[in-house]
């Protein structure tokens, strides 16, 4: 089933696409338990979720058309580094099944975005392969990194995605670890300076400590409906990375390399969601997005299609299941 899809062509799956989007208009937002004002954000992120409480009219448009925007952007950098067809929007639409389970739009608006600086330095980290003075690339990877971090300050462990970029594409300069601690570095400079011409240094260095002191490292038990749905998507994760790693010391050593990034990012988001502590379930877009191109990539050239066609079935009904809260 999903397998014609992949290769039905691009107007069958522009209309999927059209479908899924309608989907996330028309039906509510995942019930999931209650979330407070986000205990994982710096300030940045709770001025974020504040403005979008203030206007919830415009919380819930704004966050399917950021959801469907960076699907169809995660899409759009698999093509342009040859992991993904040409022809195919099958890695968009995986990215739409899983976002359908997402909690409610004010707490996702601080996922999606640290999301929009996390591809920004996906694509820049993908970009070092064969640079020969990848410097800029390496200064908008980690900078995108630490703004993302201002916003939910588990983000930072991306840096680590950029260090083992370092060794995957042999990247053996010392400039280029310079440049990577100058980008996370700087912005909190640049913010610094911010609060200290206001005269509020003093203030912003509270704030910060207010949010450490603040965290607590507690994950609510999931409902059975909540857990049976993680446990679905975690299977289907699990099986199409075996195929992806499986397949990647078969390909050419540009696009091999670039897949091991793809594993790496989706590392880093795995241990970042589970840094988050009460706030876990509205960081889950940061496993979805990269595990949406492992699983596009396993369907595209997996051999046992009654496996991904039971789990794209299951996982689309458990997703739909929780926003009907049936």
């Amino acid at each position: 089933m999903i397998k014609r899809l992949a290769k039905a062509g691009i107007f069958p799956q522009i209309i999927v696409l059209v479908i899924l989007s309608l989907a996330y208009f028309t039906t509510p937002q995942a019930k999931l338990f209650q979330l407070s004002v986000p205990d994982h954000t710096a300030p940045l992120g709770e001025w974020i979720y504040r403005m979008m409480s203030g206007y919830p009219d415009m919380a819930q448009p704004l966050v399917v058309i950021l959801i469907v925007s960076m699907a169809i952007t995660l899409n759009a950098l698999l093509i342009r580094h040859d992991i993904s067809p040409r022809q195919s929007l099958l890695p968009a639409i995986v990215a739409l099944i899983l976002m359908l389970f997402t909690p409610d739009a004010f707490h996702l608006i601080v996922t999606l975005a640290c999301l929009i600086l996390l591809l920004l330095s996906l694509h820049n980290v993908m970009g070092l392969y064969g640079e020969q003075h990848p410097y800029s690339k390496v200064l908008n990877a980690t900078f995108a990194i630490s703004v993302a971090s201002m916003i939910s300050p588990p983000v930072i462990l991306f840096i680590f995605f950029v260090w083992f970029g370092f060794f995957t594409f042999r990247i053996n300069s010392w400039r280029e670890w310079v440049i990577s601690l100058m980008g996370i570095i700087l912005p909190y400079f640049y913010l610094a300076l911010l609060y200290l011409w206001n005269d509020n240094l003093v203030y912003a260095g509270s704030l910060y400590q207010e949010m450490i002191n603040n965290f607590r490292f507690t994950i609510e038990r999931p409902g059975f409906l909540e857990f049976i749905t993680l446990g679905i998507f975690a299977v289907w994760i699990i099986l199409s990375t075996s195929r992806f790693i499986a397949d990647a010391g078969e390909k050419v050593i540009s696009i091999r390399k670039k897949m091991w990034i793809i594993n790496h990012f989706t590392l880093a988001g795995f241990v970042a969601v589970l840094l988050s502590g009460g706030a876990m379930m509205a960081m889950l877009p940061l496993i979805y997005i990269p595990a949406s191109a492992i699983i596009a990539y396993a369907v595209s050239n997996s051999r046992r299609m009654w496996i991904h066609d039971l789990l794209f079935i299951l996982s689309l009904a458990a997703a739909l299941l929780n926003r009907f809260d049936l």
